[in-house]
């Protein structure tokens, strides 16, 4: 009996201290959030909302938006979300050169969940918020595509524990808080909502944020520091992110001709962990490949080309970046097709590549750590989905 009680108070022992494994939560709501894209310049815009979930704590997160090559941090900025508050801000291109790319862009925000540029005072719509990047303003402009990280830094009791906690008394609490942050501290409660718009053309889609759930953020998150995610700033390591991600093939409809398009992006929010290194897990320290087979409504199939994945050199007219954008009818060539859907795939190498940390479930096994979506334009109406998986 004695026996009896000590395994089961020891089965107790280990499950109260056992770590939850970081999953996609399909629900959408986690402690990490990933837009997989935004777009800026020739008209485009996008509007990002991050809304707090909890009616009982309050919540301060990073967010940190990343060029599309390298995963470089472009910008970052603290916001401050009471219980069941929403922020919302608007990335824009104010500048370009010839070559269409943004040499001055601008975030801005008109909520008072987030601070006025080098100041203590919050936004209002009276005096929003206005984050210039580009020439003279020491740092460089965002890129016209790339992607963005929401990063949960910690959830805060704060009175009255209910919609309308003041957000001094936030930001006074985040600032009085200790560097090391409790795992218990970092609720799944932030959802997200990414929307790209042209008034050019009257075209807009939206896209909700990809949520990651148990992360467990693991220091205070502080602006104008690196960001790069996995263990020892947070209890998951970059191997478990990347087993969370892990997809071996994707299925992605396409529409081509006149006024119809498809195009089909991939994102590694992991890749940045490992920019400057050479060991690095897998598939980034090698040049591993995707291939696409196309297919009409018909059944009729072509075979599509294998198209190098990062960090092959950007003079590739076909190599896939940290975040990328690839047309059908371009890039994944689709014949006399007009209509049909592909299977996008990962042509792996054939040896085992070893991870730099234990457990993982992806050792030896075929795919890769990408965010895969796609957006279908028919006219004047565009959709944006996460692509099906396996």
């Amino acid at each position: 009996m004695k026996k009896k009680l000590l395994a089961v108070a020891m089965g107790a022992m280990l499950a109260a201290g056992a770590a939850n494994a970081v999953t996609v939560n399909h629900a959408g709501l986690g402690d990490l959030l990933v837009a997989p894209s935004y777009f800026i310049g020739g008209g485009w815009q996008s509007e990002l909302k991050v809304i707090n979930t909890s009616l009982t704590q309050s919540v301060v997160a990073k967010v940190v938006i990343h060029d599309n090559e390298r995963s470089e941090e472009r910008l970052d900025f603290l916001i401050y979300l009471s219980p069941g508050d929403v922020w919302v801000g608007t990335l824009a291109s104010q500048a370009a050169g010839a070559n269409g790319q943004t040499t001055r862009s601008v975030v801005t925000s008109a909520d008072d969940s987030i601070l006025l540029p080098n100041s203590n005072n919050f936004a209002s719509a009276a005096t929003p918020a206005v984050i210039v990047s580009g020439a003279g303003e020491g740092r460089s402009p965002l890129t016209n595509i790339g992607y963005i990280t929401i990063i949960e830094s910690q959830a805060f009791d704060i009175a009255p524990n209910a919609p309308g906690v003041s957000k001094a008394a936030i930001k006074a609490a985040f600032d009085a808080a200790p560097a090391v942050v409790a795992d218990t501290n970092t609720p799944n409660v932030l959802a997200g909502f990414l929307t790209i718009s042209n008034p050019l053309n009257g075209q807009n889609a939206s896209l909700p944020t990809l949520a990651l759930a148990d992360y467990n953020n693991r220091i205070k998150q502080n602006i104008g520091v690196d960001s790069s995610l996995g263990a020892p700033r947070s209890q998951a390591t970059v191997a478990d992110i990347e087993d969370a991600l892990w997809k071996t093939s994707f299925v992605v409809p396409y529409v081509v001709g006149g006024t119809q398009s498809s195009l089909v992006s991939f994102t590694f929010p992991t890749k940045l962990t490992y920019r400057n290194v050479i060991s690095g897990q897998y598939p980034f320290p090698t040049k591993v490949a995707i291939t696409a087979d196309v297919f009409d409504y018909s059944e009729n199939r072509i075979t599509g080309p294998a198209f190098n994945i990062s960090p092959l050199p950007a003079a590739s007219v076909t190599s896939v970046f940290e975040h990328d954008w690839l047309a059908f009818g371009s890039q994944i060539s689709v014949g006399s097709f007009t209509a049909g859907w592909a299977n996008v795939r990962y042509a792996n190498p054939t040896v085992s590549v070893g991870q730099t940390s234990a457990p993982s479930v992806n050792l030896g096994k075929s795919g890769g750590p990408g965010i895969v979506t796609y957006i279908n334009t028919i006219g004047p109406e565009v959709t944006w989905h996460y692509a099906p998986s396996n």
